[in-house]
Order: structure tokens, then C-alpha cells, then sequence
């Protein structure tokens, strides 16, 4: 298991939630009787059966503390950044007041950002939180477009795991042209670098969703789309979405 890495199993109508602290050291949580939600079961058309493996090890993620934040608070980013896309607020969240912005302004209007913006609530929660937060924001965002692009019901939040943070940080990262610190160069690969389960949780998701980052080398690789047909899409959903990158 790498470190930083969530597994969920179940053990006797018991959820098992395991994860790596970063020094090889293991923890577990048990939760019991815990409902997972279950991943594209009744839809029409196939799909690749990593996608919903993939759905249940994010959400397991979410539901579980991070390095900076409470399972509880990051369901309530997820929440947050959903009802941002949705136009409402039900003014629920326990979430200091510059978390829930960046949740809300990250889920729903990301070209809304910009690198005072940034700094500015760096400054308020520190790069660590505010790093975790792009993360966990992102993917959520990235399950909930995945449903709604097959037609298929927006899945519902995990319950949270007890627990507290666990603190795990990269303490190489450094400020440096990019917007947050990272660990090496700046690139989209070393986004989250600073926060190491972020960053694998990233990858994780990477290669089911588009290409591992091994695969991305290959410019003739073909899954269902060839490789410039892939980054033709790509290309086309950044340019609607507006993202500088």
C-alpha cells in the first residue's frame, strides 16, 4: 500500500479503513455499520469496472481525516463545492469562513481564482490546508462529472471517520513560480506535492479517469479513443472550462 493510501474492506458488516502514514507504519479505524455507497450499479451503459472501484477508494478518502482537516470537515468541502455548482448554500458548514470560500470558488467557478487570491488565503489556513483542499475539492468535483456526463444520480456523501489529522507533509516543498509550494520544479504533476496523500490520491485517480502518468508517454496509446483524439477533448473541455493551465 502505498504511503498515504486508503483501503476499505468489509469484516462482518464492519467497515475496515486502512492507511499508511507515511513511514511504512500502518493505522486502521473501524466503523461499524457503515453504508458504503455503491458506484454506477443501474446504468445502461458500460463501463470500465475501474471506474467504480476507483469511486469507492475516493469517497473512502473523503470520509477519512487528512493531513490537515477532520473526515467530517472534508465531506464538508465536497458538500460546499457541490452546492456552489448548484446555485444554493444551506449555511451548514462548520468550516472556517476562507475554507468554505475556497471550496466554494474551487468546486463551481475555478477561473474565478488567481495567485492573490491564492496567497491571500494561504495566509488565512496555511498552504497545507489550502493544498489539501484543491484536492479533495477536485476529485470530488470529478466523480460528480462523471455522473452527471452518463446521466446518472450524483452519489451520496460519505459518512465521516473519526479521527484526527494525521499531519503528513512534504517538508522539501518550497514556494517557488508556482501558485502553491511543491516538492521539485513547478509542474500540474507536482501540483500537491507539499501534501503527499493528495498528491497520490491525484495519481490514483489519473489513470482510470484519463492516463497513468506512465501511460501519458505513450503517444500512441488507445483506450476506445486514440491518444490525439484524447487530448483533442481534453483540449476542448479546458478551453470551456477556462483553465489557464
Amino acid at each position: 500500500m502505498q504511503p498515504g493510501w486508503l483501503r476499505a474492506t468489509w469484516k462482518r458488516q464492519t467497515l475496515l479503513v486502512e492507511r499508511q502514514d507515511g513511514s511504512g507504519r500502518s493505522w486502521s479505524i473501524w466503523c461499524h455499520n457503515r453504508r458504503m455507497t455503491q458506484f454506477l450499479e443501474d446504468v445502461s451503459i458500460p463501463i470500465r469496472p475501474e471506474i467504480p472501484a476507483l469511486f469507492a477508494r475516493e469517497w473512502s478518502r473523503l470520509a477519512a481525516p487528512g493531513s490537515y482537516w477532520s473526515g467530517r470537515q472534508r465531506i464538508e468541502m465536497a458538500a460546499t463545492a457541490r452546492e456552489a455548482r448548484a446555485g444554493s448554500r444551506n449555511g451548514n458548514s462548520s468550516l472556517p469562513a476562507a475554507a468554505e470560500e475556497a471550496a466554494s470558488l474551487l468546486g463551481a467557478r475555478p477561473a474565478g481564482t488567481s495567485r492573490s487570491w491564492v496567497e491571500s488565503t494561504m495566509v488565512d489556513l496555511g498552504s497545507g490546508p489550502y493544498i489539501e483542499i484543491v484536492g479533495v475539492v477536485s476529485r470530488a468535483v470529478a466523480v460528480d462529472t462523471f455522473h452527471r456526463a452518463i446521466g446518472s444520480p450524483l452519489p451520496r456523501l460519505p459518512e465521516s471517520v473519526a479521527g484526527d489529522p494525521t499531519g503528513i507533509n512534504d517538508p522539501a516543498a518550497r514556494s517557488g513560480p508556482a501558485w502553491v509550494p511543491m516538492v521539485g520544479g513547478a509542474s500540474i504533476v507536482g501540483a500537491l506535492s507539499a501534501v503527499p496523500p493528495e498528491a497520490e490520491a491525484q495519481e490514483d485517480m489519473h489513470g482510470p479517469l484519463y492516463l497513468t502518468y506512465q501511460q501519458m508517454q505513450d503517444l500512441g496509446f488507445v483506450r476506445g479513443l486514440s491518444r490525439p483524439q484524447m487530448e483533442l477533448v481534453a483540449a476542448r473541455t479546458s478551453a470551456i472550462n477556462e483553465c489557464f493551465y
